[in-house]
C-alpha cells in the first residue's frame, strides 16, 4: 500500500453559485500552499441514561464541524481567495494593467468548494469541502522571508470522492512577494523602524445554523460585524506613535509590497497593498526584557468611520491578470 505524500497532495477551490454544492460547470483554481488543517469532525454525545450496571450506553451522534486553517505565502496569484476573504472586489482596467480592489461587503460570496487530491494511494481519494467561507484572515509581515498568510475557513460537510470535482483545473502559478519588496506607511509617511507588523481581519461567522434535517449539517453561514485588528512591532527611538495612542489620535497604516516597478503592465510588475484607513492605537509601554535593543509593541483596532474607501480593511493587487484570469 502506498503512502500518501505530503508533497504531492494538490489543493484546488472554486467559487458556489449554490451555498454548500460543488459548482456544476467548475472553474478550478490550484491553490498553493504551506500547510493546511482543513477537516470535518463530529463529536458524539454521551447518554445521561442511569441503568443497573455502570456501564454506558451508545453515545448519540454531534454535529458536523467543518473548519480549519490555510497558510500560504503571499503572491498576486490569490485574487480570487482575497474576494472570498473581503467580500466584495471592484476592477479597473480595459488592458493590462489592472486595479483590483478587495474591500469588506454587506455579504461574503455564497461559499467556497475546496478539494485536497490524495493522489499517491492505489486508490486516490478527493477529500471535497463544500459551504466553505473565510472566518478570518491573518498577515504577517517581517524584515526577511516571505509573507506568512493564514486563512481560517468552516464550512457545511466533506464528501469523500473517488475523482475530482474539477478535472482541468488551472494553475495560475506563484510568485510570491518577501521582505524586500516591503515599505509600511502611518499616516501617510514611511515607517522605516518597523520590525514586524500584522493585519488580522474576522468576518464573524456564525457557526451556530443548524437545524433538524436529518444531516447535522450547517445550513448557511451568515457573516457579522467585521473586526480589524493588528499589532506593531518598531524598534523603541521616540514616542511619536506611542503619544498617539496615549492621545487615542486617529491614524493609518498600509503596507505595500512590490515586485519589478510595481505598474503591473507585466508579469515580475506586480504590487500588492494592504490598507487600515482609520485605527486607533492601544497604549502599550515598552518594555525591558533583557540587555538587548528596546522594541515596542502598540496593538490597534481598525474601524470605518468616514473614510471614502468605506471599508476599514481593504486591498489592492495591480497585476497584469484581469479579473476573468484570476477568477473573480
Amino acid at each position: 500500500m502506498a503512502q500518501q505524500s505530503g508533497s504531492r497532495v494538490q489543493i484546488i477551490h472554486d467559487t458556489e453559485t449554490t451555498y454548500g454544492l460543488a459548482p456544476t460547470a467548475p472553474n478550478a483554481f490550484i491553490l498553493p500552499y504551506v500547510s493546511e488543517s482543513l477537516r470535518q469532525s463530529r463529536n458524539l454525545v454521551t447518554s445521561k441514561t442511569i441503568r443497573s450496571n455502570r456501564n454506558p450506553y451508545p453515545p448519540a451522534r454531534g454535529n458536523v464541524e467543518v473548519t480549519g486553517d490555510i497558510n500560504f505565502e503571499l503572491s498576486p496569484q490569490y485574487g480570487r481567495l482575497l474576494k472570498h476573504i473581503f467580500g466584495s472586489v471592484g476592477s479597473v482596467g480595459e488592458a493590462a494593467p489592472y486595479t483590483h480592489t478587495f474591500k469588506i461587503s454587506g455579504e461574503l460570496p455564497v461559499g467556497m468548494t475546496v478539494e485536497k487530491q490524495f493522489t499517491d494511494l492505489a486508490v486516490p481519494k478527493y477529500f471535497q469541502y463544500t459551504g466553505c467561507k473565510a472566518n478570518s484572515f491573518r498577515l504577517t509581515a517581517r524584515t526577511e522571508g516571505m509573507v506568512d498568510c493564514v486563512v481560517s475557513l468552516m464550512g457545511k460537510k466533506e464528501v469523500v470522492s473517488g475523482e475530482s470535482f474539477d478535472t482541468t483545473a488551472t494553475d495560475l502559478g506563484h510568485t510570491p512577494f518577501d521582505a524586500m519588496e516591503a515599505s509600511i506607511a502611518e499616516a501617510g509617511a514611511e515607517l522605516a523602524t518597523v520590525t514586524e507588523v500584522d493585519f488580522s481581519l474576522e468576518n464573524s461567522l456564525d457557526g451556530g445554523n443548524y437545524v433538524i434535517d436529518k444531516t447535522g449539517q450547517r445550513r448557511s453561514l451568515p457573516a457579522g460585524t467585521s473586526r480589524v485588528s493588528g499589532t506593531v512591532r518598531a524598534v523603541f527611538e521616540d514616542v511619536t506613535l506611542y503619544n498617539k495612542a496615549i492621545n487615542n489620535t486617529e491614524t493609518s497604516l498600509n503596507v505595500a509590497f512590490t515586485k519589478g516597478n510595481g505598474g503591473g503592465a507585466t508579469a515580475g510588475n506586480e504590487k500588492f497593498t494592504l490598507y487600515v484607513p482609520e485605527l486607533i492605537f492601544s497604549p502599550n509601554a515598552p518594555v525591558v526584557t533583557g540587555p538587548a535593543g528596546v522594541v515596542v509593541e502598540l496593538p490597534f483596532e481598525g474601524y470605518y468611520s468616514n473614510d471614502v474607501n468605506a471599508s476599514a480593511m481593504y486591498a489592492q493587487l495591480v497585476t497584469p491578470s484581469s479579473a476573468t484570469q484570476l477568477g473573480l
